[in-house]
């Protein structure tokens, strides 16, 4: 039952109705983002399914017997009353008018209302970045991430800014408001506000690397990624206000599932709120619903589950035995027998890692 459920059912007393995406990381020519419905774009020539025995035989995406192959919901911890009250809390912050959005940081916030403007002087976006040491050595870290490092290290933030442009200058900012929202409160479960932080870059990385099989732009995806459940934000800012008033802490598995089931609805609310474009809008506001041949968004919706199914198989959500190569969004996407697709899953548990330390 997701959240707009509870609200129904508690003023109407009534249940409601069941109706209702350039990778860096390995770089490549830069592709266009489309917002067509074809899935997939080759990056190398098709090949024939290989033979059972070809196959590798372990690999941390597979799955012993039959596994799941599409999304699996979050269920109701075993303390329902414990479930009920803290539902009807989320449901009040939302219905009671008192929910209040996380800001945008100030420095962020500049920087993206200069990047609107293509001609913006980069000169400018590097001394208002230069106002916030937290921001400068964000930006710099990840300039000489793996994902956007030349031959030569970074130190000069000019220099950072000219290298990373205006799309990933967004993305970062965006990161760093992220970030500074998730780690807002000083006080309450440090834990549960570093298991967001964690799985909203983790995505990240995910998503920018499943761009290089697809048409969406490596950028887009890493932000995405990274803001597809900014609702679990709000969440956690609510029950760590729970924590610090009751003294009781929230376990984690009751955390996941508060979060399955509303952050999509909190999520519309924080992009709205932080002026997100129209697209990512859309995907944070619904991306749980397995998308139709003709959504505009298949492509980017598809990537998000797989996101998240592989976010379960390494340990950044909720484990659930998902079986990756039979599941329904990378048969619909095309990545079975894609020649790079396994030397990516292979590679891709420490390249979360080492972003990790970089972002």
């Amino acid at each position: 039952m997701g959240l707009w459920d509870w609200i129904f059912e508690a003023l109407t007393g009534q249940t409601a109705s069941d109706d209702r995406a350039q990778a860096r990381a390995v770089p490549e020519p830069p592709r266009s983002h489309a917002t067509a419905t074809a899935v997939a774009t080759p990056d190398e020539p098709d090949t024939p399914a290989p033979d059972e025995e070809e196959q590798p035989a372990e690999g941390w995406w597979r799955v012993e017997g039959e596994g799941l192959t599409e999304l699996a919901r979050i269920e109701r911890p075993e303390d329902a009353q414990g479930a009920q009250r803290l539902e009807n809390l989320l449901v009040q912050q939302f219905d009671g008018h008192d929910l209040t959005m996380p800001p945008l940081p100030q420095v962020p916030e500049r920087v993206l209302q200069r990047l609107r403007d293509r001609n913006c002087s980069f000169a400018r976006v590097a001394e208002d970045i230069a106002e916030d040491q937290v921001v400068a050595a964000s930006v710099l870290r990840a300039v000489n991430s793996p994902l956007y490092r030349g031959v030569n290290e970074i130190t000069s933030l000019q220099t950072a800014v000219a290298r990373l442009g205006v799309n990933a200058l967004r993305t970062l900012m965006m990161h760093q408001a992220l970030k500074a929202a998730t780690f807002l409160k000083k006080s309450g479960d440090k834990e549960l506000a570093e298991s967001v932080w964690r799985r909203s870059l983790a995505c990240a990385h995910i998503m920018n690397g499943l761009a290089r099989f697809t048409r969406v732009d490596a950028e887009d995806a890493w932000l995405i990624g990274l803001m597809h459940d900014v609702g679990n934000v709000i969440v956690l800012r609510v029950i760590q206000g729970h924590q610090a008033l009751t003294g009781h802490w929230i376990a984690p598995d009751m955390f996941e599932y508060l979060c399955h089931e509303s952050h999509q609805e909190f999520g519309e609310l924080v992009a709205a709120s932080w002026n997100l474009p129209p697209r990512i809008k859309e995907l944070v506001s619904n991306h749980h619903t397995y998308p139709e041949p003709d959504d505009p968004l298949r492509t980017e919706r598809l990537m998000l589950h797989l996101t998240d199914m592989i976010a379960a198989r390494l340990g950044y959500a909720p484990p659930a035995p998902y079986d990756l190569l039979a599941s329904r969004p990378v048969q619909d996407l095309g990545l079975a027998w894609r020649n790079t697709f396994i030397p990516f899953l292979e590679d891709l548990p420490i390249q979360i890692k080492e972003a990790m330390i970089y972002f």
